[in-house]
């Protein structure tokens, strides 16, 4: 029996499935395309993105697949915790930044938990984001975009600052709805 055929051969195989795997994994990314459709979910071996053929035709070049068990998000928005987040580069007053998410199918940002609070912040840097919470004066109340009560502290409260902004620091600060910013629209993905 011949060793070095048989450890020649077992070479061969071996980077015959290396360079296969390697193909399967980044031959979509050469062309623009994400590899991550062909990431199964649980370890079920079934590929779980929705309408694969509407993902990578050219219907749909503005959708991008995540990781998230076939939910995608638009392309320039990044998925967390099963929500979609847009971050403006531009800036706009509040009223405005709203009427913007609206036309994207979505709202202001709310931040009511610590996690999705962290996450967006470290997203934001150095720059001040509007969110979705406004303070309603005949009420006294911080209040959300879809109306739920805010039970956090808001800070840098001054007469007439009646909308928030995260960013550059760690808390809730307190703003003028008037003065432009960057803004952070969310939405579910599809």
């Amino acid at each position: 029996m011949n060793w070095h055929m048989i450890i020649s051969a077992l070479v061969v195989v071996l980077i015959k499935v290396v360079g296969m795997t390697l193909f399967l994994l980044y031959f979509p990314q050469i062309f623009g395309q994400s590899s991550d459709a062909f990431i199964p979910a649980s370890g079920s071996g079934v590929d779980t993105v929705p309408d694969v053929p509407e993902i990578f035709g050219s219907r749909n070049d503005s959708i991008s697949p995540t990781r998230s068990y076939g939910r995608v998000c638009p392309k320039d928005w990044d998925l967390h915790q099963g929500r979609c987040f847009f971050l403006s580069t531009s800036e706009l007053s509040w009223n405005k930044s709203r009427d913007d998410c609206q036309t994207r199918g979505s709202t202001l940002a709310i931040v009511n938990t610590p996690e999705k609070l962290e996450y967006l912040q470290d997203l934001a840097g150095a720059e001040k984001y509007l969110i979705g919470l406004m303070y309603q004066p005949a009420q006294k109340r911080w209040r959300w975009i879809d109306n739920s009560v805010f039970n956090g502290n808001v800070t840098n409260q001054h007469q007439n600052f009646n909308c928030v902004t995260i960013g550059l620091s760690k808390t809730f600060d307190a703003a003028s709805c008037d003065v432009t910013y960057r803004w952070i629209c969310e939405k579910n993905p599809v």
